[in-house]
């Protein structure tokens, strides 16, 4: 048996940018509702830097301006992603979560350590499974405890600050996943780990420009592949058994210009792939089950 890099086939979904402003002012609100003066956080910064960038504000300097719109697109579009998703679960279920997430400060890459946007990952990892038709619970022991078909799936959520780091998380995931399943009394129990690779693979925010959505696809596609296959005795070093493998992602936002046709666009791209664990057949079963489900999916 041998590891395996698996991945879905895109799709493509298109908002005017108004839906995203009046998607992100609600889920503004929504914040608000449990108690946490949005203004008075980084979503409140964000709010102001979209306006600004429309208004012809902002930083003087032009790929700043595009960089700081760019960096408040991103963070919107996640903030509306997990809204959608969870604007139906009970206050209780996911008030401190949110009350987490909404620190933090307004760049991802101006401190090492930030557990705003750990949180944010862990909600944005539960939406993929809950918009994949499964029920999550955000309380357990681990990070995440998923219900797949009445097999319990405990999902160990790592959001990578430096490349140095990559192997020594990996190993503390493994590790973790080992104790939860050591605990569980059904043999039928599996492991899994999320990481998020975007400071890592996207060390700085310069725009991306692609004349078509395709190419920027396509080149948002073959960066995560190759950091994978680059990576991949990492990813597998001292792998535990009854543990899947690694769900890796890495989001990177970019611009649509096609000088012939005079029109921008503004992309955001949340990349996804699974590295496949060594496993038994049964396993790989249980994981053809459930991992397609959890790509294409729209804020």
């Amino acid at each position: 048996m041998s590891s395996n890099y698996i991945e879905p086939d895109c799709e493509r979904f298109i908002h005017e940018g108004k839906q995203v402003e009046e998607a992100y002012a609600e889920a503004c609100e929504w914040i608000s509702s449990f108690g946490v003066p949005y203004q008075k956080t980084r979503f409140g910064a964000y709010e102001k830097d979209l306006e600004e960038f429309l208004k012809g504000g902002g930083p003087k300097d032009a790929k700043e301006s595009v960089t700081v719109f760019m960096n408040a697109h991103k963070e919107a579009a996640e903030l509306v992603r997990i809204m959608n998703v969870y604007k139906s679960f009970d206050a209780d279920e996911i008030l401190e979560p949110i009350k987490k997430m909404t620190s933090g400060q307004r760049f991802r890459n101006a401190t090492t350590k930030d557990q705003s946007r750990d949180f944010a990952f862990e909600l944005g990892v539960a939406s993929r499974f809950i918009k994949a038709g499964y029920t999550v619970d955000l309380r357990g022991i681990s990070d995440l405890v998923v219900d797949i078909d009445g097999t319990r799936l405990y999902v160990e959520c790592k959001r990578m600050k430096s490349f140095k780091q990559l192997g020594k998380r990996v190993q503390e995931a493994n590790k973790q996943i080992r104790t939860r399943l050591s605990t569980d009394r059904s043999s039928k129990s599996r492991g899994m780990i999320a990481l998020n690779v975007t400071d890592i693979v996207m060390e700085n925010d310069t725009p991306i420009i692609f004349p078509k959505i395709e190419d920027y696809q396509q080149a948002s596609a073959h960066t995560l592949k190759s950091f994978v296959m680059s990576n991949k005795e990492t990813l597998v070093n001292k792998r535990v058994n009854k543990c899947l493998g690694v769900l890796t992602e890495f989001t990177t936002q970019g611009i649509i210009f096609e000088p012939d046709e005079k029109e921008m666009a503004f992309a955001n791209i949340r990349e996804g792939n699974v590295f496949q664990y060594p496993m038994s057949k049964t396993e790989h079963e249980f994981l053809n089950s459930f991992w397609k489900k959890l790509g294409n999916q729209n804020i």
